[in-house]
């Protein structure tokens, strides 16, 4: 089965904090196309997607991409679909990072599918970018008494599923399995 390790982990943490900084990134982001088109990418509606994936990208120029999206999946799920295949833009295509990598990109399209490394990976990177760590901390013990966290508050505020944001609690060491 693929994971993430601890490694990768910080590794995907370092560079997430280093593009939301690069491109002015405020959280939490409550116009994740907004934030797609100041990185340089248009997305749009693809309703073929819904049967076998939420979400797809690939490169449409040579300083451009496009996110397509299943319109057949809730907005906090969308959310989540759009910055996992951000995921994908930054540390499988190399743009902005790797120019020899984002050269090689041309036909290529990366779906939201399966559950391989590079699947964990991209998840990863929309669980940091949507909900950074000390973000995620701070707003978790506003919600939180004794021993119970209202993850429903948490998700809300980053504008993901509960689902989402339990995840990224329990990965972050913050909440049990």
């Amino acid at each position: 089965m693929a994971m993430v390790d601890y490694e990768m982990r910080k590794l995907i943490g370092d560079l997430t904090k280093d593009v939301i900084k690069a491109y002015n990134i405020v959280t939490p982001i409550t116009d994740i196309e907004r934030v797609v088109r100041t990185i340089g990418g248009g997305i749009r509606l693809d309703w073929s997607l819904g049967a076998y994936s939420d979400g797809s990208i690939r490169k449409s120029s040579d300083n451009s991409f496009e996110i397509a999206v299943s319109p057949l999946q809730p907005t906090t799920r969308k959310n989540f679909t759009i910055a996992h295949e951000l995921g994908h833009l930054f540390l499988h295509m190399g743009y902005q990072i790797d120019d020899e990598l984002w050269n090689q990109q041309d036909e290529r399209v990366y779906f939201r599918e399966g559950n391989s490394n590079m699947e964990y990976e991209a998840n990863e990177f929309a669980a940091a970018l949507l909900m950074p760590e000390d973000e995620y901390r701070k707003i978790m013990d506003l919600h939180t008494e004794g021993d119970l966290v209202d993850t429903g508050e948490i998700a809300k505020y980053f504008h993901v599923s509960v689902n989402a944001a339990s995840n990224r609690g329990k990965w972050l060491g913050y909440l049990s399995w």
